[in-house]
């Protein structure tokens, strides 16, 4: 989930321009653990719908987006037990220097609000995305193979969306992008994906429901062992990171894999 949050600037100085806020938000790429995978009605394997047919999460660590950087963000951690399933929606708590809750003087602590939640999975070169709009570790998941927008007023711009995604006036999302020669395609998004008219508009960019967005870069991970995570930071954190700079660097397509991706603020 990706929880969005503004930091206050004010100018103290006579004469001296404010500075507008600016939003940044924290998020989590959880990886999921499957028990018993899923069939689509050709056999292809699929995200398990029931939470029982996983095997429960690997968290990564919490991170924080702001003016354009990804960095950890240490002050605070994923609390979840995830061992019996379905699972609690679990929190992201606030802590100190030595990991414990941070609580106000009644003994409550301090969770961060959820914006939005989605699961994202590359189940195989053969298969377009899957999405779905909560966490499959919760409740009954609705896999849906990923949608793209077209905003009418933007020739060009694709915007990634689930079939009931909130978005402006036009048609239906549809299975593939709205602008030709985008530079995230296979980086991002599969062959699959390209626009099949040679007329298509050029690319205009990439946007549409955040966590999906943060959710294909984290399938860029190598898959490592079973139960670590720690190949998430390759993508978001440190001198390497794939998206550096408000830019996406990496030219290879999405791995086989699943998480559950959380947007707070």
């Amino acid at each position: 989930m990706l929880k969005q949050k503004t930091s206050k600037h004010s100018s103290s100085r006579k004469g001296s321009s404010s500075s507008q806020p600016t939003p940044g938000f924290l998020f989590i790429a959880n990886k999921l653990v499957i028990h018993n995978p899923g069939r689509d009605d050709y056999l292809h394997l699929i995200p398990p719908s029931s939470p029982n047919y996983y095997r429960g999460e690997v968290p990564s660590k919490v991170m924080r987006y702001k003016n354009g950087e990804v960095s950890e963000a240490a002050d605070w951690r994923w609390y979840r037990d995830a061992s019996t399933l379905p699972a609690s929606e679990g929190q992201l708590l606030r802590v100190d220097a030595r990991g414990n809750c941070i609580t106000d003087q009644y003994g409550q602590v301090y969770p961060a609000e959820e914006y939005k939640t989605f699961g994202v999975a590359a189940c195989n070169p053969l298969l377009p995305i899957m999405v779905t709009e909560h966490d499959p570790l919760v409740t009954i998941s609705n896999w849906e193979l990923l949608r793209v927008f077209h905003p009418p007023s933007i020739p060009g711009l694709s915007q990634l969306s689930t079939i009931t995604s909130t978005m402006g006036p036009g048609p239906g999302p549809l299975l593939h992008v709205a602008g030709r020669n985008p530079a995230w395609i296979p980086g991002l998004l599969p062959l699959t994906y390209k626009a099949p008219r040679r007329d298509a508009p050029h690319s205009a960019g990439l946007g549409g429901e955040l966590p999906i967005v943060l959710g294909l870069m984290a399938l860029n991970a190598s898959p490592g062992s079973v139960m670590s995570n720690h190949s998430i930071d390759s993508v978001f954190l440190g001198h390497n990171r794939l998206w550096r700079h408000g830019a996406w660097t990496s030219p290879d397509a999405p791995r086989g894999r699943m998480l559950s991706i959380r947007l707070l603020i």
